[in-house]
This record gives C-alpha cells, sequence and structure tokens, in this order.
C-alpha cells in the first residue's frame, strides 16, 4: 500500500524538483507487518513477505487489505471508501473490521457511519446488531445509520410497456 503523507511541495515552476520532491514523500508499506518498505522492494526487508505484486493489486484489494491496518484512521477511511464504491463485500467486510475494535468506540461509530453508503440488508442488520451496544457513541452512530436508510427514497426500476 502506498501513503502519500501531507507534503510541502515545490512550486509548480520547478516540475522536476517537485517530481522529485514527490518521490521522496511517497511511502510504500508491507501488506503483511504494515513497516516501511523502499518503493521499488520486491520483498519486505522486515517480514520477508512478497511485496512485488502489490502494486499490480486493484484498488478494490487494496481497500480490503487496508481494513486490517492498525492505525484506526487508515481502517475508517478504507471502509469509507470501499463503501462508497457499493462494494458488495463492503458490508461483511466492514463487520470484520469492528470485531477488531469491540472496546472502541470512536472507530465503531466510524465504521457504522461507513456503512450508510452500502445500504443492503446486512448494512442494515449490522446497525442493528450496534444498537445494543454499552457505549453510547456507538448506539448513537447506529441509530444515524438506520435513520439514513430510513430516509433513504426507495429506486425502483418500472419497465413501461407502451
Amino acid at each position: 500500500m502506498t501513503v502519500w503523507p501531507t507534503a510541502r511541495l515545490m512550486t509548480p515552476a520547478d516540475p522536476i524538483r517537485q517530481e522529485l520532491c514527490l518521490e521522496a514523500a511517497m511511502t510504500t508499506l508491507c501488506p503483511a507487518c504494515w513497516r516501511v518498505v523502499p518503493h521499488d522492494a520486491r520483498y519486505c526487508s522486515h517480514c520477508g513477505a512478497d511485496i512485488s505484486e502489490l502494486h499490480e493489486r486493484d484498488f478494490r484489494e487494496k481497500l480490503l487489505g487496508a481494513l486490517s491496518h492498525p492505525d484506526r484512521d487508515t481502517v475508517i477511511r478504507a471502509a469509507v471508501a470501499l463503501a462508497a464504491r457499493h462494494d458488495p463485500t463492503a458490508s461483511h467486510a466492514i463487520e470484520t473490521a469492528m470485531s477488531r475494535f469491540p472496546n472502541e468506540p470512536h472507530v465503531l461509530a466510524g465504521l457504522l457511519n461507513a456503512l450508510m453508503f452500502v445500504g443492503d440488508e446486512d448494512a442494515r442488520r449490522i446497525a442493528q446488531g450496534a444498537l445494543g451496544h454499552r457505549s453510547f457513541i456507538v448506539r448513537r452512530a447506529a441509530a444515524q445509520t438506520l435513520q439514513h436508510f430510513d430516509r433513504r427514497p426507495e429506486v425502483t426500476c418500472e419497465r413501461h410497456e407502451p
């Protein structure tokens, strides 16, 4: 996974220097141990994982992998991006990510908010289950997610015969 940290770029008047700055600012993380590796590495120098195919993965696979990232904000951002794509596996993947953070209400709330973008029956079931969580923050996020589902207009495709 490639991460672009916030970096102060050179002025556009110096495109070669700007390109070098961008290359230096880009960080590649091993998808197995989440440690920084050189961008052109074929194997992780920390855990030995084969990362040569990392850049060939499609965006969906990278998002699914990011759901297991140790940084909680990265997990939430990946969940929102996956859900916004209306991926059919998003609800299950988000539910799995939620199981990693049972005692972290803000992470659970962020993941529940991501479910708003999915809107399938699994997302509704997950949000309903979260209504019983001991944290008010999680219960409130679950209730907001369910309210969002209830406000969403039904889209039907009716066939009209001439």
